[in-house]
């Protein structure tokens, strides 16, 4: 049992006779009880109530003035304060009007100590255990919403779980949350409805506005500003549940199709900037009270709590499925030959994601009736998406037309784009392809973004679905990250396209190009089937059987010698051994002995007679190597023996006829020696019969790999180690080097490697390095003024004086310039016409 001093109970005393009010007073006092005033009105009641708040109020039904106990009644209900009536007299209706304010009990007039205190004591245990259960309800009512944070991560079953709980504690018959998140695009609203048998529906948009509201209504409620309820919050009934109608169109619909009367709005602090409402519906004419609203609002911590882990769980899901989708769109582009292939899986991917029913890949600059790898176009039927024919697109069938319907539709098509709504339709009125999609599928929303590779729009992904209002600009996000994903399989798609077709081509060329070698470039030793090696080949292959002179023009090492060779061996003189000469090897004295070899005593230390090389290769073929090293001396005898087709030997008698093919080298530019005076013009033009430039290595690069492979084959077998492959960063060295040296330098590169690398892998010995730029030559000063004067007498056909002569060209007198030729030891015209 309560008792005053226990409970340290205050009374208030409201009654407007003094001395009643005082003989109560007294017995409280006498009791235990501490009586905190005596109000003769509700205005006296209430400020006494605001100094000290009472355990009970003692309230007099009648009260004189302008409210009446009843009413007075009604406002300490409010502020939860427990009382108790005194009356005297009591009609049925006064009654009635009483117990609708739910007193704590009734003392009639005149009091008994007895049962005043019998009547407070019921009163106060009463409210106190009231309380009691409603704090029980309100904990369990947060527990139960508790474990639904711990077990419910869909939106629909955790406000179900919500509305039930709410709902044992304050009816409600409709539950609407609104959330929006800007700054991630996020927004939805999920309708509840209480059904007769006392569960929890959702209400989607046709149930709620009926099957013949018009789209314009439907997508009205459907844009997230209408349904967002700002930041409302508080109770609306009556008259404020009509303005809020107007303003608020999710209210207006909610009251027209269930018949709500009042709302409670609950706005729902979130960790996440959002703007959360929950909103509470109900069809109770009274409304919500203030206590209600109280009382939920102490469970508002939980709601938000529970929020805070769905969207924190979703963000979680939503990131899961975007790495699953781009684990899958990979795989799909990994395993898939072309796009008809991998178009379907794709789009069964993305509608994981995103609601989709179609999924089209265009490849840019390219028409869609046109076979392409990159074209393809899916739609969902029966439930899975299925390869739409191209050839049924209502095209116009010349091609010019075709290219310009599409082309039209191109520029569109390059930015990301969000189509919904009155856009959707305008974009379906494109052209006549994405009106016969539209018409196919019934299709009122799309999206497309471009995929770019290298900065450069290469295709277009575009979805499209059913649904007027399918995507948001959130899904465009999506889409976009998506297609940057995309771009690297594309990527891998084209090129595996193009490796595949230079297969082809390479099949057929190889094919081609092995039987034209058969058949007339068999040229033993030589590698390679780039073109501009190609071209040297049908070059060999025309001037080959014939005997003109061939003049072969390139870098050093670039395979003279070999093209030499190919040449004598395709030609008639191919049964005799090719001689080779290599003018830049031996010092100018011993060249003319070389050359056209000596009779014995012909000069100190020709101790026997010498066979010269034209006679050596008499009925054969002379290779004369560096040919641009020969002096200019030796330039004049051999120009005569090229002419006369007869040597004469050091110290011999008489000449000797040669049957010779000449074929000479150089890897200078014999053109620029003529200019510069340090080769002879006319010996240049008898040599220049058939020029062949042979290409340098670093424009070859189709042949690096071949060649290199060859010499491996070769190392191998010189060096007896089995070596099978190179190393993969050893090629990519090989085929970024310029190669100066050119095969030269390719071949005693790899033979370094091959000494110090261990089988079967060969690995460059050190990275390939450019070497420093060669230096000028600097010759003597009296070599240097030689070459000059020869230049000079080569251009004016050895004629010193006159307007035409050397020393006019020189800038010297005639007699100056003869003096130096003597000193330096040059013929004039006549002493070489004697010699």
């Amino acid at each position: 049992m309560l008792t005053p001093t226990e409970s340290a109970a205050l009374v208030l005393i409201v009654e407007d006779e003094f001395l009643i009010a005082n003989d109560l007073g007294d017995i409280l006092e006498g009791a235990g009880y501490r009586v905190v005033g005596l109000a003769e009105s509700g205005t006296q009641a209430r400020a006494l109530v605001n100094e000290a708040r009472p355990s009970v109020v003692l309230l007099d039904i009648f009260l004189k003035g302008a409210e009446t106990g009843i009413e007075l009644a009604h406002w300490l209900n409010q502020q939860r304060i427990p009382f108790v009536f005194l009356s005297a007299n009591l009609s049925d209706d006064v009654l009635a009007a009483a117990k609708v304010t739910e007193p704590y009990g009734f003392l009639n007039k005149p009091f008994r100590e007895r049962d005043v205190l019998a009547a407070l004591e019921i009163a106060r245990y009463r409210h106190a255990h009231s309380q009691e259960a409603k704090l029980r309800q309100q904990q369990q009512t947060q527990m139960a919403v508790n474990e639904a944070i711990a077990s419910l991560h869909d939106r629909e079953q955790l406000c179900r779980a919500i509305a039930t709980q709410v709902n044992q504690f304050v009816p409600i018959d409709v539950l609407n949350l609104c959330l929006s998140q800007p700054e991630e695009q996020i927004f939805y609203w999920l309708l509840l409805r209480r059904t007769p048998q006392g569960t929890f529906e959702r209400v989607r948009l046709p149930q709620l506005l009926g099957p013949d509201t018009p789209a314009e209504r439907l997508s009205m409620l459907a844009h997230p500003m209408a349904a967002d309820p700002g930041e409302r919050q508080g109770i609306f009934t009556g008259a404020a549940f009509e303005v809020l109608g107007q303003e608020f169109s999710m209210a207006r619909a909610i009251n027209e199709a269930f018949g709500i009367q009042s709302m409670a709005f609950f706005p729902v602090a979130l960790q996440q900037r959002t703007f959360t409402s929950l909103q509470l519906g109900t069809t109770a004419a009274a409304g919500f009270t203030a206590e209600d609203y109280a009382a939920i609002s102490l469970i508002m911590p939980q709601i938000a709590l529970a929020l805070d882990n769905l969207l924190a769980y979703e963000a979680l899901e939503t990131q899961r499925q975007f790495k699953a989708a781009e684990l899958a769109v990979a795989s799909a582009f990994r395993n898939g030959r072309d796009m008809a292939d991998i178009a379907p899986q794709v789009a069964s991917v993305i509608s994981e994601l995103l609601p989709i029913d179609l999924l089209s890949f265009y490849r840019v600059g390219r028409v869609l009736g046109s076979t392409s790898v990159m074209d393809a176009t899916v739609g969902k039927q029966d439930g899975r998406f299925h390869l739409l024919p191209l050839d049924s697109l209502p095209l116009p069938e010349s091609a010019a037309e075709r290219e310009q319907a599409v082309a039209a539709m191109e520029p569109a098509l390059l930015k990301p784009t969000l189509n919904v709504g009155e856009a959707a339709t305008q974009a379906s009125e494109l052209n006549a392809v994405t009106r016969y999609y539209r018409d196919l599928l019934q299709l009122k929303s799309s999206m497309y973004v471009p995929i770019t590779l290298k900065a450069q729009p290469v295709a277009v992904l575009v979805v499209a679905s059913k649904a007027a209002y399918a995507f948001t600009s959130k899904d465009l996000q999506v889409l976009q990250e998506l297609a940057n994903q995309l771009a690297g399989s594309l990527e891998n798609l084209l090129a595996y396209e193009r490796i595949r077709r230079l297969s082809e081509q390479l099949e057929q060329e190889k094919t081609y190009l092995s039987e034209e070698l058969k058949t007339s470039h068999n040229f033993e030793e030589i590698i390679g089937t780039s073109p501009a090696l190609l071209s040297v080949l049908r070059g060999v292959g025309q001037v080959a059987p014939t005997d003109a002179t061939v003049l072969l023009l390139g870098e050093t090492g670039t395979g003279k010698e070999l093209i030499a060779r190919a040449v004598h061996n395709r030609s008639g003189r191919a049964a005799r051994t090719m001689v080779k000469v290599n003018c830049a090897a031996l010092p100018p004295q011993l060249m003319e002995s070389e050359l056209f070899g000596h009779e014995k005593g012909s000069y100190t230390g020709a101790t026997e007679r010498r066979v010269g090389k034209f006679e050596l290769a008499h009925g054969s073929t002379l290779f004369l190597d560096e040919i641009g090293e020969l002096p200019l001396e030796l330039q004049a005898k051999l120009l005569r023996v090229l002419q006369e087709k007869e040597i004469e030997r050091l110290g011999g008698k008489g000449p000797l006829k040669v049957d010779v093919r000449i074929i000479a080298a150089t890897n200078r530019e014999l053109a620029t020696e003529v200019a510069a005076g340090r080769f002879r013009a006319d010996l240049y033009y008898r040599l220049n019969v058939f020029p062949l430039v042979l290409p340098p290595l670093r424009t070859r690069p189709d042949d690096l790999l071949p060649l290199a492979t060859y010499f491996l084959r070769k190392l191998s077998q010189k060096l007896g180690k089995p070596f099978t492959s190179i190393a993969n960063t050893s090629l990519q060295q090989i085929q970024a080097y310029a190669w100066p040296g050119n095969i030269r330098e390719l071949e005693n590169v790899l033979e370094r490697a091959a000494i110090l690398s261990a089988p079967p892998t060969l690995v460059l010995a050190e990275p390939l390095v450019a070497g420093p730029a060669p230096r000028s030559e600097v010759k003597p000063m009296e070599d240097t003024m030689r070459d000059t004067i020869l230049a000079a007498l080569t251009q004016t056909n050895y004629r010193i004086r006159g307007p035409r002569g050397a020393a006019v060209l020189l800038g010297v007198k005639a007699t100056t310039l003869e003096a130096r030729m003597k000193k330096l030891g040059i013929a004039t015209r006549k002493e070489s016409r004697a010699e």
